[in-house]
């Protein structure tokens, strides 16, 4: 636990310390559920849960998030947004991945690329996850639960039973970096970008999350929850983060979807 000490995190904070709540857990069932469980009852919004083992992770749809107490940072953030702000939250998982991405980068972290709409690339491989989720509460603000999972060095046993490809934070030379370094810089570069998204919505980040982009441009398999797929080329994101699928003179509007280069 040597690499995620709370005090060491939120030294390297500065005047953001005051803005987080931290708390490094042994285990807990599911980050998320446990903040959304807090938010129920009132926590206020900056508090940060840190679970070195995760009994009951997941990921969008449901689906499993694995991780390992050694190698993998995983974490949930509570921030509370206006209720006013609620129709402009569909775009909210885009700027959590794009300031994850600014923030290994500032890292030395390179071959990053961003996976519409919650994921984030290493060369061409998955290295982190996005969930956010709403929790409603009774006051005048909406509370959202920013659940981050990220591989920072992928053991082997770990890899062998993940679904697709994954990478993780290490170097040429197989280092990595310390997970107390990487949640810190993640929560410098998350923190403000949360505050302005609450300001102006999307559109200040659309054409950084754009120029990231891993399929822009590209042809795409978009799998739809209902079991529909749609091939065609993504031409970019509304100003409240959906997907643009060009199909012949179409273009199409998607908030939600699988993206996959690999067409069969």
């Amino acid at each position: 636990m040597s690499d995620l000490d709370p005090d060491a995190v939120l030294a390297r904070l500065g005047p953001e310390r005051s803005a987080v709540r931290l708390v490094v857990a042994e285990s807990v069932d599911s980050t998320n559920e446990r903040l959304i469980r807090l938010a129920a009852e009132g926590t206020p919004g900056g508090y940060c849960l840190v679970a070195l083992n995760q009994t009951a992770g997941r990921g969008r749809r449901g689906r499993r998030w694995l991780s390992d107490s050694s190698g993998s940072l995983t974490f949930s953030l509570l921030w509370r947004f206006d209720r006013k702000s609620a129709q402009q939250l569909s775009g909210l998982t885009l700027v959590v991945a794009l300031a994850v991405c600014r923030a290994l980068e500032s890292l030395g972290i390179d071959g990053l690329a961003l996976k519409w709409p919650n994921d984030l690339l290493r060369h061409g491989r998955k290295v982190a996850g996005i969930l956010v989720e709403l929790a409603e509460t009774s006051g005048d603000d909406i509370s959202a639960v920013i659940g981050i999972g990220l591989n920072v060095s992928l053991d082997d046993a770990l890899s062998d039973n993940l679904p697709n490809p994954a990478f993780d934070l290490r170097d040429a030379q197989g280092h990595t970096p310390a997970r107390g370094d990487v949640l810190a810089a993640i929560l410098l570069d998350l923190f403000p970008a949360l505050r302005q998204f609450a300001k102006e919505g999307f559109p200040p980040f659309q054409a950084e999350w754009l120029a990231r982009s891993a399929h822009h441009e590209r042809r795409i398999r978009l799998a739809l929850p209902n079991h529909k797929v749609e091939i065609g080329i993504c031409v970019g994101l509304t100003r409240e983060g959906a997907l643009l699928l060009r199909q012949g003179e179409r273009v199409t509007p998607f908030l939600t979807g699988d993206v996959s280069l690999r067409l069969t």
